[in-house]
């Protein structure tokens, strides 16, 4: 598969001609310009002169001149993340044949989207994935994000966004129905990109998942000892879920979002055990109890 590369065509813009400029960007990418205008830039698609106008100052602005210079020498080649894309499209083809796949377009929308998606589109916003040694982001997100802000985890984040998109949540929120729905999204991760080492699989540094690792026995017995598991208190599930600087009811010395990768490690175990349970099985099966229990798992 290709990435549709509307970034360089949008810097590529001729400013002394937008109009006429802008309706060739239309034709060419006719799917996803209108998307781009009202729900990136958040602008009218009808409201020709006045978007001209407010794209010509966006391009000519020094800052983002400079920025648009750094996409373009970062995302020279794509080679690497289209095939990783490729391979991962074939197996969710191989697995859930009847899944439809977006088509993935490069944008630049000045740090303001990382993403946006719809069943037939995924645009990613890759001036948010100039690595982390880039010196503005710490102006504008928390620490703790920004070794993820990288080319290297593009076609993990767009993988990931579509199969939260295509296996919704469906069950009552409480900390393991969380758990292992985020560890079944891990799980099939893993699959489909096989290659892939696993603390990329959970945007993690080696030191984060050594820790995990470590801790595994005494943040299972923690949770259990606690009576976390079955919690609906919406902060608890949080801390464990989602991202953060640490997880907090374990440690400040542990990474965020260790409930996923307890989740994983429940996940992995079941399918180990139960060799019988196909891909489609998995996903489809909504008891997380039924799932703990089956899988065997002890840390």
């Amino acid at each position: 598969m290709k990435i549709n590369r509307f970034d360089l065509d949008f810097i590529a813009l001729d400013t002394t001609d937008m109009i006429n400029s802008l309706k060739g960007l239309e034709q060419k990418y006719p799917a996803f310009y209108p998307v781009f205008l009202s729900d990136i830039l958040m602008m009218n698609p009808e409201d020709t002169v006045d978007n001209a106008n407010q794209i010509r100052n966006f391009l000519a602005d020094t800052a983002f001149v400079k920025v648009h210079q750094k996409v373009k020498a970062t995302f020279q080649q794509t080679d690497t993340i289209e095939a990783k894309l490729s391979t991962a499209y074939n197996y969710l083809k191989h697995y859930f044949p009847d899944i439809r796949l977006p088509e993935i377009y490069f944008f630049v929308s000045g740090f303001n989207h990382q993403y946006i998606q719809n069943k037939s589109l995924f645009g990613i916003g890759n001036d948010l994935y100039l690595g982390a040694d880039y010196p503005t982001y710490h102006e504008l997100t928390h620490e703790y994000l920004i070794p993820n802000m990288r080319k290297e985890m593009i076609a993990h984040d767009v993988l990931s966004s579509i199969l939260h998109n295509e296996f919704n949540f469906g069950n009552d929120l409480n900390l393991l129905n969380a758990m292992i729905y985020e560890g079944k999204i891990v799980f099939l991760l893993s699959i489909i990109m096989p290659d892939e080492r696993p603390e990329n699989l959970m945007g993690y540094s080696n030191e984060a998942l050594d820790w995990c690792k470590k801790h595994e026995k005494h943040t299972w017995g923690s949770m259990i000892e606690n009576k976390y598991l079955y919690t609906t208190d919406h902060l608890l599930i949080n801390q464990y879920i989602n991202n953060g600087p640490f997880t907090a009811p374990v440690s400040q010395e542990s990474p965020g979002r260790l409930g996923v990768w307890m989740g994983w490690q429940i996940v992995q175990s079941y399918m180990q055990n139960n060799k019988k349970v196909s891909l489609n099985d998995l996903m489809a099966n909504e008891s997380a109890q039924q799932i703990l229990e089956q899988s065997l798992y002890r840390p």
